[in-house]
């Protein structure tokens, strides 16, 4: 029985150091399992070691109050290459336990989002990842947007709507967000006078653009000055202007107007050069933007009293510095349209004194 004893205790001291050595391990603070695989994030996650009592040493390991914690940032600062496998280690009565661990990509949204703004309502969101990979991407909230899964997506509001992005790594499962909002802002009316308007060649048109604080013609001819409300357009063919008027918002409008001309040519039949201002010269009445090739008047034998090249001109009745003797004359006159068209114009004028 004496034996039976001695080598029993015999025993016992040797599996001893074994028995230490099999319980020691590294837990989660609450005494689960340790977790072996960490999303990057900065926080810190206790744990505890068995027997009680160690250390701990390796990476991203702090001590609070007692406590032992493994912090994800920490563990990887100045890292670049992920996931990142680093070890702990805890130390009790001369013995150490290590385990690994695994740093998962940061699932960052790089550049962040910034706030947009929208006149329209419409607009586009895109999120870039700082590490490439495979995600899964939701937005809220959805009922504003084309493609709520996707990492670029339009939408239209109607009011100012602030968006979340949760954008989660098919590998780790880990997840980031970020959020961004849309601010919807007023559109100006921009209202232009006159809408529609005929005029004869040559003559002038004030236009007036209202409902805006700054305005632009874009690609326009003819006016006086393409940046203000209220340029003088003079026309020389058949015209539409467009104003393009912006707010304090950047936001913008535009408006239309149609300038016709009406270029039908007149020839009078008589005209009294005496000096009261009306009708004292013989001239192409409505001429504007076509060439004069021919303007000829004669007497009744045949003799030329005026000619020009000049359809602004006309003639005043003299004849070789005197006064013509009133009557009736014979003109011919040919003009070269703006379509390239030649308008021949042959008839008598009574000259009246």
């Amino acid at each position: 029985m004496y034996k039976t004893m001695k080598l029993s205790f015999l025993l016992a001291c040797l599996l001893l150091p074994a028995a230490i050595a099999s319980a020691q391990n590294i837990t989660n603070g609450d005494g689960t399992p340790l977790t072996r695989q960490y999303c990057y994030a900065d926080g810190d996650f206790e744990i505890a070691g068995l027997p009680a009592g160690g250390t701990f040493s390796g990476c991203g390991v702090t001590q609070h109050a007692g406590r032992w914690y493994f912090n994800p940032l920490t563990a990887t600062a100045g890292i670049s290459v992920f996931p990142y496998q680093c070890n702990l280690s805890y130390t009790v009565n001369g013995q150490s336990v290590t385990r690994s661990i695994l740093v998962q990509k940061p699932v960052k949204i790089d550049p962040p989002l910034q706030d947009i703004t929208t006149c329209d309502g419409n607009f586009l969101l895109e999120a870039k990842m700082l590490y490439a990979g495979a995600y899964h991407y939701r937005w809220e909230p959805a009922v504003h947007l084309e493609q709520p899964d996707t990492s670029v997506t339009a939408g239209h509001i109607e009011h100012t709507e602030t968006f979340v992005i949760m954008a989660t790594d098919q590998v780790g499962n880990c997840s980031g967000s970020d959020t961004v909002t849309v601010s919807k802002r007023p559109s100006p009316d921009v209202l232009v006078a006159p809408q529609e308007k005929t005029i004869v060649s040559r003559q002038a048109v004030q236009l007036r653009a209202s409902g805006a604080g700054h305005y632009s013609w874009p690609g326009a001819a003819w006016l006086s000055d393409d940046r203000i409300s209220d340029p003088i357009a003079k026309p020389q063919a058949p015209v539409t202007y467009m104003v393009v008027g912006w707010n304090e918002y950047g936001c913008s409008d535009t408006a239309r107007v149609v300038i016709l001309i009406a270029d039908r040519l007149f020839v009078p039949n008589a005209f009294s050069p005496n000096g009261d201002g009306q009708n004292d010269v013989f001239r192409i009445e409505n001429f504007g933007y076509q060439r004069v090739e021919e303007f000829r008047v004669f007497n009744r034998w045949g003799q030329q009293v005026y000619a020009t090249q000049d359809g602004t001109k006309g003639w005043d009745g003299s004849y070789n510095g005197g006064y013509a003797d009133p009557g009736t004359y014979f003109y011919m006159i040919r003009v070269r349209m703006p379509g390239d068209e030649v308008m021949q114009l042959k008839g008598d004028v009574v000259l009246v004194r």
